[in-house]
């Protein structure tokens, strides 16, 4: 399939741009290199204006710059490490620009094209492989977890997660007051006046201890004796 390499229709900014001409043959682009480690092989291609190109298909040597000495030399290239431009690059130990390679003076990092130009060059580099294999077997495990978690609490696809309900914290319930107890015949309340007015009663099976207010003596909620003794004992408070 042909590959256009003509202005895109946005600018950086995303605003549209006007189209001024149709598609030209100039800006039809040929298909990548994906150079390779093996026995060199560059062809020269013939571009626009009568220049050329020198496409390196395969290629197993790079010149290794030290950018601190200046100093160039001639080096065998063993593996291809990583290729940031493209995972299936790094399975297919593709080099490309920006790709970390692995040379008998160690590893390294390509700088130029070598599909336009036919040769590689590079500059050494320190990389610590165990660690991004373990980073790269981390990330792997974290992604077969969620997958497995999906299939697991789905079903694939067939149940429903229920929804989480939030825990709200219920009121707790108010003591209810005890009932007024009934009062046996022959046993008279005593009754003391403060700030509130306290009736405790001794019966046979039991103990009756209670502050009562006004409002419930109103509203007749004790026994008619307690309530005389408590008009009884108000009235000889109120005529001390």
């Amino acid at each position: 399939m042909a590959r256009w390499q003509g202005l895109s229709k946005r600018t950086k900014s995303g605003s549209r741009l006007k189209k001024h001409h149709e598609k030209r043959k100039a800006e039809l682009g040929r298909p990548e290199a994906q150079t390779i480690i093996g026995e060199p092989r560059v062809k020269k291609i013939r571009t626009m204006g009568g220049n050329f190109k020198l496409r390196a298909y395969r290629y197993d040597y790079c010149n290794l710059t030290d950018p601190e000495t200046k100093k160039s030399e001639k080096v065998r290239i063993l593996d291809v490490e990583t290729n940031p431009a493209n995972k299936e690059f790094t399975r297919r130990k593709v080099m490309t620009k920006g790709a970390l390679i692995r040379t008998e003076k160690g590893y390294a990092i390509i700088t130029n094209r070598p599909g336009q130009e036919g040769f590689i060059q590079a500059i050494p580099t320190q990389f610590d492989v165990e660690k991004t294999q373990q980073r790269t077997i981390s990330a792997k495990k974290k992604k077969r977890q969620t997958l497995q978690i999906k299939k697991v609490g789905s079903a694939a696809g067939t149940q429903k997660k229920a929804p989480s309900k939030k825990v709200v914290a219920k009121p707790k319930p108010k003591p209810k007051a005890p009932k007024a107890q009934p009062v046996e015949a022959g046993m008279t309340p005593t009754v003391k006046i403060e700030d509130q007015i306290t009736v405790s009663y001794k019966g046979r099976n039991y103990n009756f201890s209670k502050k009562i207010t006004l409002k419930d003596l109103k509203e007749k909620k004790v026994p008619k004796i307690v309530k005389d003794k408590v008009a009884e004992v108000r009235e000889f408070k109120s005529w001390k």
